[in-house]
């Protein structure tokens, strides 16, 4: 069965916006590994939760956490909210895995703002063992 990674897409796509708008860029363990230039891009991360944060530099700071990235936690994810979580579909480490937004045919950043605009509320990402996709919708279906 696949897990639903639910994300509020307002605060998505403010990191989106970052990440494209960004002059530089934190490049992915294999980009740095490869000599490869990184577009931007929103950095699903699974260690002390499951948020999303933009690779954008200067970094998007919290205000409410100074010094910290802003993040934005998947639905029931947030350690501080929800407590610790796992699933077998995530894997038993820790990861950052680059979500380019500006790749053709279909730029992530594209579809993130016509989504928005068309009222959808979530980005969900769909995980399954070894593999992931996403979608939009309205309203989250939470277990």
């Amino acid at each position: 069965m696949a897990l639903h990674l639910y994300f509020p897409l307002p605060e998505t796509l403010r990191l989106a916006e970052h990440a494209v708008a960004a002059s530089e860029h934190v490049p992915s363990l294999t980009e740095t590994e490869y000599g490869a230039s990184c577009p931007g891009a929103l950095e699903w991360v699974h260690d002390d939760g499951v948020y999303l944060m933009s690779n954008g530099l200067p970094r998007l700071t919290d205000p409410d956490r100074p010094g910290a990235n802003l993040t934005v936690y998947a639905h029931g994810w947030n350690p501080r909210l929800d407590g610790h979580r796992s699933d077998p579909d995530l894997g038993g480490d820790d990861f950052v895995e680059h979500l380019h937004l500006t790749e053709r045919p279909r730029a992530l950043i594209e579809e993130l703002r016509g989504a928005h605009a068309f009222g959808y509320q979530w980005l969900d990402l769909v995980v399954e063992t070894g593999t992931f996709t996403h979608r939009f919708t309205r309203t989250p279906r939470l277990a």
